[in-house]
């Protein structure tokens, strides 16, 4: 049977090319949509492409599957063709020179952070009359942006200012680069955690770090997560459809293509509505080649310290066997844009002395060994920055968006911070939303739903 579109009805106009668009765009030439695919960029993949090293596809920052992504119909098609790889979890969280597995058990909390500090948050949970209230209604309280009292009231009110110092403050400086005071309390959902402070204590408690069942595996693709993207590409040119790279498209480009149909808008929101109040903090990526088979066990490392410049580490390796050189091994350093702003150099002369140096206190990396190549990559929207008062600044600009003949849709243009398999699904709910006929205007109202996703790291 033919996948290619019969050509009814108007020519379907889908704007970006990383996993939103690419899917969004596939699933409307299965319905026999004629469709044209547009892409700012030199190629597709967005956040899910690769940075191609030492001859390696390296993940752009460190992504993976949770189980829970097999629920969804593309990685489960994808799972069908090439079987995913299924991982345990071997993070862990870096608390000075201290290891800690990850997702963490009480008694490994406790030798990290020794008795007198694992007390001191203890007690700052149930040292104020009301702050145990407190901490129960953090699941409903943090989706109410009404009355936003900021990430840093927020948090110190629900877990005490030993456990804000120790972990959330230090991490939302790290990342986002502004006073806590400054943050909405929505990025106590959005990044710092991913489920209420009593389930993961509640999870501790029983040795699994979480409230989720499944935080103690994973699944990855053998060839890396780029590998989805050439699995959508390769579907898309079976329909005889393919991305037009370098091909943007502003707000007056969207206004004159839409017509009897919207255009489904996967690009930046910031694109159709410049002066929207609406930023990204991004990414320096730092990929290090060390002439060893092997460094470490842990996939990833998580490091809120703020002496080291970098939120995370990852060995590429240990996501997937495969990808590797024989006696050689890629280490992927994260070090978000936060205050240092933009156009730094840290994969050369002393930033990269400096980074190595880090690696090494970190227990990371071992000492006297000099990586073979070093690259930088930026990647500039990584991050969305929820200041105090975002969310009437996004409904603006949503409703904005829909009055060109716009439906935003992806994590991008939504302005949200989620997982692969969210973008998939938000996808498939824009796609839908089209085909019945609805309007952009309609979307705007119910897209909001998106921004209560729990991001699973």
């Amino acid at each position: 049977m033919s996948l290619r579109p019969d050509g009814a009805g108007p020519e379907r106009l889908v704007v970006g090319a990383g996993i939103s668009g690419l899917y969004a765009a596939l699933l409307l030439a299965r319905a026999g949509r004629r469709v044209r695919l547009l892409e700012r960029a030199a190629r597709p993949g967005g956040l899910a492409g690769a940075e191609l090293f030492r001859g390696l596809p390296c993940d752009l920052g460190s992504h993976r599957l949770h189980p829970a992504a097999l629920e969804q119909p593309l990685f489960r098609e994808v799972h069908a063709r090439a079987p995913f790889l299924s991982r345990p979890r071997r993070g862990v969280l870096v608390l000075g020179e201290r290891h800690v597995p990850y997702p963490p058990s009480v008694p490994s909390m406790l030798r990290a952070l020794g008795l007198r500090a694992g007390a001191a948050m203890g007690l700052g949970f149930v040292a104020q009359r009301g702050r145990r209230a407190a901490f129960a209604r953090w699941e409903h309280d943090r989706a109410i942006a009404g009355d936003d009292v900021g990430f840093e009231r927020f948090v110190r009110e629900r877990v005490g200012a030993a456990a804000y110092a120790s972990f959330y403050r230090p991490y939302a400086e790290k990342v986002w680069g502004i006073p806590p005071s400054e943050l909405s309390q929505t990025v106590a959902k959005k990044r710092i955690s991913t489920t209420s402070p009593l389930a993961l204590f509640r999870g501790l408690a029983r040795g699994r770090g979480g409230a989720a069942t499944d935080l103690a595996r994973f699944v990855y693709p053998p060839a890396g997560i780029s590998s989805l993207i050439a699995y959508l590409e390769a579907r898309l040119a079976e329909a005889g459809v393919r991305a037009e790279c370098g091909a943007a498209l502003d707000a007056a480009g969207v206004a004159a293509a839409a017509g009897a149909a919207p255009v489904l808008f996967a690009g930046d929101l910031a694109d159709l509505v410049p002066d929207a109040r609406l930023e990204h903090r991004g990414l320096y990526l730092v990929y290090l080649a060390y002439p060893r088979a092997r460094l470490g066990a842990p996939e990833t490392y998580y490091c809120p310290d703020p002496r080291f410049w970098f939120g995370r580490v990852s060995e590429l390796q240990n996501y997937a066997p495969d990808l590797r050189r024989p006696g050689e091994t890629v280490l992927c350093v994260e070090i978000p844009e936060g205050a240092w702003g933009r156009g730094r150099d840290f994969a050369s002369g002393r930033p990269l002395a400096a980074l190595l140096d880090q690696l090494v206190c970190a227990g990371i990396a071992p000492r006297g060994v000099t990586p073979i190549e070093a690259r930088q990559r930026f990647v500039p929207s990584v991050y969305p920055l929820y200041r105090r008062g975002w969310l009437q600044d996004w409904r603006a600009a949503m409703r904005r968006a829909a009055a060109l003949g716009a439906l935003p849709f992806g994590r991008q243009a939504l302005f949200l911070h989620c997982n692969l398999d969210h973008c998939a699904a938000i996808a498939a709910d824009a796609v839908a939303h089209v085909e019945a006929g609805r309007s952009p205007e309609a979307w705007v109202l119910s897209a909001e739903r998106y921004l209560d996703v729990q991001v699973r790291d």
